[in-house]
């Protein structure tokens, strides 16, 4: 008599997030006051960022509260500004420490607009992550080369990327500059990007898992039941093939649920 099978799946980051299959799971930003919201406003005031590096000369920046356009927030009620226009080619400096996972995928993302004319200007805003708090790219990845050039203020632009981690301890930071108006920040966020977990059925009574790689520092794990203990870590190793690490298993005589987690 043939056996029905049934094989369920959770992706989770860390401990299981939720206990049915497909649910929307939200991630935790890793950047702390990413709207500007704690601490009010005030000239090289950033509360929650630790690196703050002010422009050799000419230096103005810092965080602003306004309801009137085009000065307003993305989200919430305050907003950074980047408005110096030093001449020794030094920019204002903002940035933060994250804590990372090497080899997991994290998607930042954050909102550019500018509050009036940057004609000609040479006005620009440099986002990179990396290891140094400055330009280098030796050591940083560019993420967004923003040099507005209009006749008047720019409404608020979504930038969005998906990095894999290179270091477990990176700094994202903004480098910004504009004479004639200021360059406005908001609504900076990190997240984790869970990899993707599909399962198939393969020749010869067998399973095939697979999900997107890079993904150093995941491990596989199955559990009979959905509690949050006797979860088991499969000690398999992964063969990653294209894009995906696979790894094919017994196919289990009772119902089985699988995950992927952080330590």
């Amino acid at each position: 008599m043939k056996k029905n099978i049934a094989i369920k799946m959770i992706a989770t980051a860390g401990l299981a997030l939720g206990f049915s299959a497909g649910s929307v799971f939200a991630q935790q930003n890793l950047i702390v006051n990413g709207s500007f919201e704690s601490g009010g406003a005030g000239i090289e005031r950033f509360p929650g960022w630790d690196a703050i590096g002010p422009a050799n000369n000419n230096s103005d920046y810092g965080v602003a509260q306004s309801s009137v356009s085009p000065e307003v927030a993305e989200q919430g009620y305050f907003f950074a500004y980047f408005h110096g226009h030093p001449t020794d080619s030094s920019q204002d400096c903002l940035g933060q420490t994250v804590h990372l996972t090497v080899g997991a995928q994290y998607t930042i993302s954050y909102h550019l607009a500018t509050d009036g004319s940057t004609l000609g200007s040479g006005a620009a805003m440099y986002v990179v992550i990396g290891t140094s708090f400055g330009i280098d790219y030796s050591q940083d990845l560019l993420l967004t080369d923003y040099k507005p050039n209009a006749s008047k203020a720019l409404p608020y632009q979504k930038f969005t990327t998906t990095i894999t981690a290179t270091h477990a301890s990176e700094i994202l930071s903004f480098h910004g500059f504009d004479a004639t108006s200021a360059i406005l920040l908001d609504n900076v966020s990190m997240t984790l990007v869970p990899p993707q977990l599909s399962l198939k059925l393969a020749p010869t009574n067998m399973l095939l898992l697979t999900w997107t790689a890079p993904t150093n520092g995941y491990r596989l794990q199955a559990n009979a039941s959905l509690t949050r203990t006797n979860w088991v870590t499969l000690t398999n190793t992964p063969l990653t093939v294209g894009s995906s690490n696979q790894i094919f298993l017994p196919a289990p005589a009772r119902d089985m649920y699988y995950r992927l987690t952080l330590p």
